[in-house]
């Protein structure tokens, strides 16, 4: 019954999608987050919906009259480079077919993530697109939460079957960069039966995660639970409510807390005594050597073996044997996997990003009409340093999530530049007009021009 009516929804949306692309896009990104698949029992777990939905969708975009266009910010022509990059060190990969079949899955990924630069237009639609990305994942978090009272913490949470969210460390990562995208759906939503939702899963968010027993997104859910904090206009309240909680609570915790938990909180205060810790030290100098060795292509995609190994690092098989582990972390595994220049490019992407959410802040301070800017500024800096956080220590790099994150950021630049042309033009004598202005050259205007209304 479950494979039939979630077969049927898609179907629907796959009519509507041939006419109206932006709804089956928005379809495909709830499917692809929501997992909806993982919870039937037949034929829906291996039918492949979102690959039905994304066609149609596709097909329905070249069909409408939707503006086809590719955003002209420095992050998306970086991620168009880095993914012409990933062709190039496919092409020269240790592992060709291994490569090839994680370039395809990875092209898929950024080829959705661009169409939905073209398709997320309004106002309206991105607001539609943060809900979808973030009440998806909200839903694990509190599916999650009470999977953890049934079972009292003596079970690890997983994500759903099949999907990039299925290992703990995935859905761990994605619970802590989740966050504070649902503190910002929260703050700018009016319908108080969201707002219950949304902190329904702000509060699942954090046992969720807890018991993930993934100690990376441990420090990215402290890192993230800490600028949120700091950024509210009620800090000092929520550190003196926290101070009092951790306090008192503490010890209760730790009385009740599953002795795996405990054991895997030592784990990550005394690190050198840890076996997995170690042997990621150790995955590290692997990656490193192979791209270091192959410096213009890297090893490719997936070429972790243990013929790889035996050739560039033979210690690893006299301390661990013929065990094959992947990088655990998103640097060492560009840097293994692309070389020099893929880590050049996704180090400049990292920066790029940064640097615009920073200038993005600092023009829309100065304008209380972008004051919507500074809070999506803030939001996606603390998932982007977030995921940093929790990559340094997993495989994320090609993490779905990220992708959109960058696509989101290059749809907020676009809507502050807009904006700023706008006022620009308004400022402006009737003989002479101001040009477009661009989010990295613009200055604050002279006061006695007129500030323009809230641009949508």
């Amino acid at each position: 019954m479950r494979d039939l009516l979630l077969l049927s929804i898609v179907a629907a949306y796959c009519v509507v999608a041939l006419r109206q692309p932006v709804t089956g896009y928005l379809a495909f990104v709830t499917l692809g987050f929501l997992n909806p698949h993982s919870l039937t029992w037949g034929f829906g777990r291996t039918m492949r919906l979102s690959l039905g939905l994304a066609v149609c969708t596709l097909v329905g975009w070249v069909l409408s009259r939707e503006a086809k266009r590719f955003p002209r910010q420095m992050e998306a022509w970086l991620l168009l480079a880095l993914w012409l990059l990933f062709a190039f060190t496919t092409y020269f990969a240790i592992e060709p077919e291994k490569a090839f079949s994680r370039f395809a899955d990875i092209s898929k990924v950024l080829l959705m993530a661009f169409l939905g630069a073209s398709l997320i237009t309004t106002a309206h639609r991105f607001r539609v697109l943060l809900r979808v990305i973030a009440l998806s994942i909200g839903f694990h978090a509190v599916k999650a939460s009470l999977f953890i009272l049934e079972t009292r913490g003596h079970q690890i949470v997983y994500g759903p079957d099949e999907s990039f969210l299925a290992a703990n460390n995935s859905i761990g990562l994605a619970f802590a960069v989740n966050l504070p995208i649902l503190v910002y759906l929260l703050k700018n939503e009016t319908r108080r039966w969201l707002r219950w939702i949304i902190w329904a899963m702000i509060i699942g968010t954090f046992p969720a995660t807890i018991f993930t027993y993934s100690r990376g997104a441990w420090l990215g859910l402290g890192f993230a639970a800490c600028v949120i904090m700091v950024q509210s206009s009620h800090r000092f309240m929520i550190v003196a409510g926290a101070l009092v909680v951790a306090l008192l609570g503490a010890p209760m915790l730790l009385d009740l807390a599953p002795e795996r938990l405990v054991n895997r909180y030592g784990s990550l205060v005394n690190y050198e005594e840890d076996t997995s810790a170690e042997s990621r030290f150790w995955n590290w100098e692997l990656c490193g050597r192979v791209g270091l060795a192959r410096p213009l292509t890297g090893g490719g995609f997936d070429f972790y073996s243990t013929a790889v190994t035996a050739t560039y690092y033979p210690e690893f098989l006299t301390r661990w044997g013929e065990k094959v582990w992947s990088c655990h972390s998103v640097w060492l595994t560009i840097l293994g996997e692309h070389g020099l220049p893929g880590l050049t490019l996704w180090l400049a992407l990292m920066v790029s990003c940064l640097y615009s959410l920073h200038r993005i802040r600092k023009v829309a301070r100065a304008r209380p009409d972008l004051a919507w800017a500074v809070d999506q500024a803030n939001m996606l800096r603390t998932s982007l340093v977030t995921f940093m956080i929790v990559g340094t220590f997993l495989d994320a790099a090609y993490f779905d999530m990220l992708y959109y994150l960058v696509i989101i950021l290059v749809l907020v630049k676009e809507r502050v530049e807009r904006a700023l042309a706008a006022g620009s033009v308004s400022g402006a004598s009737s003989t002479s007009r101001a040009p477009a202005p661009h989010v990295f050259t613009v200055r604050r205007p002279p006061e006695r021009r007129a500030e323009p209304g809230p641009v949508s």
